[in-house]
């Protein structure tokens, strides 16, 4: 209302001012001053929808800035999570390697005592032969 009531005195005040003798002791023609209101009008209205466009924008950068932070904090989240089912997947396989390697010593074992075995029968059998 404020705006409103500054920019009527100041319409006022600029037709005064024009019908009035100018700097060359005459008035403006009133088609002149129809012509330079227009423009000011198209220009204000140009002027009004670029300011929304702006709000439009503003608002919309704080709208996808919002939702890019709450991403961000689900997505620490997860890499948390993740981390720590990787961490329990890994000691799994830890643990697994283990027991195969405990399996492939005794099966070590159990060759070298195969192969003595086998030995031992090998020089028996020579020697009963």
């Amino acid at each position: 209302d404020k705006v409103r009531e500054l920019r009527e005195a100041f319409k006022r005040l600029r037709a005064e001012m024009a019908t009035g003798p100018g700097a060359a002791g005459r008035p403006i023609p009133p088609k002149l001053l129809e012509q330079f209101e227009e423009q000011e009008r198209a220009k204000e209205e140009e002027l009004e929808k670029v300011r929304l466009r702006n709000i439009h924008l503003r608002n919309q950068l704080r709208r996808l800035e919002g939702n890019l932070r709450r991403r961000e904090e689900l997505s620490n989240e997860l890499h948390l999570i993740d981390f720590e089912q990787l961490k329990i997947e890994n000691q799994t396989l830890n643990e697994k390697i283990e027991e195969r390697n405990e399996e492939l010593l005794k099966l070590r074992r159990k060759t070298t005592t195969t192969v003595q075995v086998l030995t031992h029968l090998k020089e028996k059998l020579q020697f009963v032969q």
